[in-house]
């Protein structure tokens, strides 16, 4: 990227910061339902179960997520320290969104009960792995499904938990890390003291990958963990301190419905990075 594009890129990108109206894109983005709980260890708790559903269109994810907490009461920490592992599936019987079933949130949960019971918190355990950002990330999710209910590690929870070492974007687990690792600000939550926001991975989905591709952010057409790595390498030319602060405005050109991914004479003008993009 040469000196001039990254200057324009940088201006853009924060024009399209500046032009999004976070407290009403957050009040119907999932991280939203993170921010209705008052504790921290509430909230870690809420962000890896609304991340892990963040798959689908937005309403319905919000619903799904709605109802898979709703389930657990008014306090998910409180409910992972006391119900007992025997009483666990019990709970999320029932449940159903697109590919998860409720005995799938059940391991998830259990889980996340056995990480807070060896380290006491989901921030200790992260912590507490080896390595760089990647691998931690990636023992984070091991160390996650080894707590399951069921013997084996059924797809439905290796959909929840995916672990990027597999090669895969793992866009939700990278929506985990920037909720609880970034800011706090008007959009994520800054409850944990590690990983470094410098460290975080851009959540590439389909759609972000392929608004990154317009930018010039990434060349490669596949939505994997190569082009999630090299979106984050290209915002970290433009912030080295927080590459992710440009994500959430990013995602909202689409979930608003501003990008329709073809050029239009009734969106392109309207649209914030319409200066700097190539589609």
């Amino acid at each position: 990227m040469d000196e001039q594009r990254r200057k324009n890129l940088e201006y853009f990108l924060n024009v399209a910061v500046a032009d999004c109206d976070t407290d009403a894109r957050r009040a119907v983005d999932p991280v939203g339902i993170v921010w209705s709980y008052d504790t921290d260890a509430d909230r870690e708790i809420a962000a890896l179960i609304v991340s892990c559903l963040a798959y689908g269109q937005v309403d319905l994810v919000r619903r799904a997520a709605g109802d898979a907490l709703a389930r657990m009461g008014d306090s998910p920490r409180r409910f992972v320290e006391e119900t007992p592992r025997s009483a666990l599936p019990g709970p999320f019987e029932g449940f159903v969104y697109r590919m998860t079933r409720g005995a799938d949130l059940a391991d998830l949960v259990a889980g996340i009960a056995a990480m807070i019971a060896e380290h006491g918190s989901l921030a200790a355990g992260y912590a507490a792995q080896p390595g760089g950002h990647h691998e931690r990330a990636s023992a984070f999710v091991r160390k996650l499904r080894a707590g399951r209910l069921r013997v084996d590690c059924a797809r439905g929870l290796r959909y929840l938990l995916v672990d990027p070492a597999d090669g895969s974007a793992a866009k939700r687990l990278h929506l985990f890390f920037r909720w609880v690792a970034r800011g706090p600000d008007d959009v994520d939550l800054g409850i944990w003291d590690e990983p470094e926001a410098s460290e975080l991975v851009m959540p590439l989905d389909t759609h972000t990958s392929r608004l990154c591709r317009y930018l010039g952010l990434t060349e490669r057409k596949s939505a994997d963990g190569k082009a999630a790595r090299q979106v984050t390498e290209s915002l970290r030319l433009l912030d080295p301190d927080d590459p992710l602060r440009f994500d959430f405005a990013l995602a909202h050109l689409g979930i608003s419905g501003r990008c329709i991914h073809r050029r239009s004479p009734e969106h392109c003008p309207n649209c914030p990075i319409e200066r700097v993009c190539t589609l």
